[in-house]
């Protein structure tokens, strides 16, 4: 049976990851009196503008500072950025530093951002820490996280020292299709990988995928709302 390739694997998900909505121009004044109180979600945002440019000159150096600076006040998506930089987004200013980036990303990752749980997921699985790996991954499926879905089906379709599941397999490639509108490869694929299984296993795919209710955290949706969560910031 033709293995299921995917575009992401548990291995390379951090890799095309740490990207955040951002902030419009109007924003920032408000944001920048906020930041001179020591508001670390402020602090956060600005970092994200002068990472991106949306509303002040794209700087990285001022980006890592602030990520830095806000993260060190307990904004946990200014730490997960900061791992981001040490996970190769330092764009020369500082090293590629896998421990660390783990150690930051873990604090969003705990606080329920889905995404970090995912690139801690792949941070672990590069430290042959399958157990870990697999235990973040599944927390970021369970929120809906699209490419923790498909990362998960791949995971149970061969990946090295785990035992292949087809029925996690069809059940959260089909949970990814779903969710995020799969190519008609990927249907096909899908089609033909069913037709290999038995109907007990077919059922039980079923059911997984009838059953399934994604839980995203108010973190997650935070962090997905972008330039809505510094306006609610500097509104309230």
């Amino acid at each position: 049976m033709k293995k299921l390739v995917l575009a992401l694997s548990l291995a390379g998900v951090a890799l095309t990851s740490c990207a955040n909505s951002q902030d419009s121009t109007d924003l920032i004044p408000s944001l920048e009196k906020l930041a001179e109180q020591g508001n670390a979600e402020a602090i956060y945002h600005i970092g994200m503008a002068y990472q991106t440019g949306a509303g002040l000159p794209q700087n990285p150096e001022m980006a890592l500072a602030s990520f830095r600076e806000a993260a060190a006040l307990g904004d946990v998506l200014a730490a997960y950025k900061l791992g981001c930089y040490y996970d190769g987004q330092g764009q020369g200013l500082i090293a590629n530093d896998p421990d660390l980036a783990l150690q930051h990303k873990l604090v969003a990752a705990e606080a329920g951002y889905a995404l970090a749980q995912q690139d801690v997921a792949a941070l672990y699985a590069r430290q042959g820490d399958y157990d870990s790996a697999i235990a973040w991954i599944e927390r970021a499926a369970a929120q809906g996280w699209g490419q923790a879905l498909a990362t998960y089906a791949s995971i149970y379709n061969g990946a090295e020292g785990i035992t292949p599941d087809p029925v996690l397999t069809a059940a959260y490639f089909q949970l990814f299709i779903q969710r995020n509108g799969g190519s008609e490869e990927q249907t096909d694929w899908l089609d033909d990988f069913r037709s290999s299984m038995s109907a007990d296993d077919r059922q039980a795919a079923d059911r997984i995928v009838s059953s399934y209710r994604p839980t995203p955290t108010e973190l997650t949706m935070k962090a997905l709302s972008g330039q809505r969560a510094a306006e609610l910031l500097v509104t309230n």
